[in-house]
């Protein structure tokens, strides 16, 4: 809805704040008896002023809103509340549920009501005439090209429009050139054929409705009779824009189904309060005093890396040349262990050498001695 007659209630630029009242809708049993529930909470909880804008359905809700409470002393004073209905079939002029007896119209209240059809929207200017089978196709190809796609191009202050006041209510019909029955053609491009025939057709189209309203309001009176109604009156401060609280029928933004379900009454109007985030984590100061009352050794397997391959490679190496460094030590304690041996053989060599020697030497001297007696 913010985008309902370009934004004049509820887009940013408008200055006004829109808080979405979210009920079952579409579904036929359920839907207006959720939205009145809805409805009520939000105006319980709303501050004022608050304007309740209700469209298709949700100005069915509005007028069943209405309806149960208007008049009661624990209902919001006509100061504090009105009400802006859009596409509404309970309309008293035109809506199709009272055409066909399915409903009572919009009452009217001590609340200012002001309520906005497109010429032709079969459900909220449905023809007096029903028999006017002319009308009748025309109005249902209204309801598709008109009450679900025609409010949003609107220009509430510069359209052709009838204004008519019936007690509190304040009606507007926004005139429509073409009639939605030839829309089609003018969707396949066949703008020419639809212009031609717009003009006959129409005649006899609008000769199934009485224009004819009480009350109607001079044109240059417009807009002093929709001034309370002004989405923005700019010698207010921001403190006393309305609050608009708005009902759909159809779920047009692509949301789901939990997306609509109802609210309860303190979650109906939308809070700019950020989300809280979570805490971060406590750490826990004894995890990082262990490293350091453990034993260092394990300290160190704990926080070295792992040994990569070439590490495990480079340790095999070193253990290699220290098992060779080992065996040249033993193979020269090896080499020393036998030079010591040939030096030990070789001294007691000469020993025996020079002990047999001597021996001879002997030997020859009492030779001689032995020869020397006999003689």
């Amino acid at each position: 809805m913010s985008e309902f007659f370009q934004g004049a209630y509820c887009s940013e630029s408008s200055g006004n704040t829109c808080a979405p009242v979210r009920y079952l809708s579409g579904l036929p049993v359920l839907a207006e008896a959720d939205g009145l529930r809805a409805l009520t909470a939000a105006i319980r909880t709303a501050p004022s002023p608050t304007i309740v804008m209700g469209y298709s359905q949700g100005a069915l809700i509005s007028s069943e809103w209405l309806r149960d409470n208007a008049g009661k002393s624990s209902a919001p004073s006509p100061e504090e509340l009105s009400f802006v209905l859009v596409g509404n079939p309970l309309r008293k002029y035109g809506g199709v549920r009272p055409a066909y007896d399915l409903g009572e119209p919009t009452p009217d209240t001590e609340y200012d009501v002001l309520d906005i059809a497109i010429e032709f929207d079969g459900a909220a200017d449905f023809p007096d005439n029903p028999f006017n089978l002319l009308a009748l196709a025309n109005a249902f190809a209204g309801f598709q090209y008109v009450h679900i796609f025609g409010y949003d191009d609107i220009d509430l202050d510069t359209a052709e429009k009838l204004v008519w006041q019936d007690g509190n209510t304040t009606y507007v019909l926004i005139r429509n050139q073409n009639i939605p029955l030839l829309e089609p053609l003018r969707i396949l491009g066949l703008h020419d054929l639809a212009d031609r025939l717009n003009d006959p057709l129409k005649a006899i189209i609008d000769s199934a409705y009485d224009r004819d309203y009480p009350g109607m309001v001079d044109p240059a009176s417009h807009d002093d009779v929709l001034q309370q109604f002004s989405t923005r009156d700019d010698s207010e401060d921001d403190a006393d824009t309305p609050i608009y609280a708005s009902l759909m029928a159809k779920q047009s933004d692509g949301s789901t189904d939990d997306d609509h379900q109802a609210p309860d009454p303190e979650s109906v109007v939308e809070s700019d309060t950020p989300a809280v985030e979570d805490p971060p984590a406590e750490i826990d100061p004894d995890a990082h005093e262990t490293g350091t009352d453990s034993d260092p050794d394990s300290a160190d397997e704990e926080t070295s890396p792992e040994t990569t391959d070439e590490d495990q490679d480079q340790g095999q190496d070193h253990d290699e040349t220290a098992d060779e460094a080992a065996d040249d030590a033993s193979e020269t304690d090896d080499a020393s262990e036998t030079e010591d041996s040939r030096d030990d053989a070789q001294t007691s060599a000469d020993r025996d050498s020079t002990d047999s020697s001597g021996d001879t030497s002997d030997a020859g001297g009492s030779g001689s001695d032995s020869d020397s007696s006999a003689e």
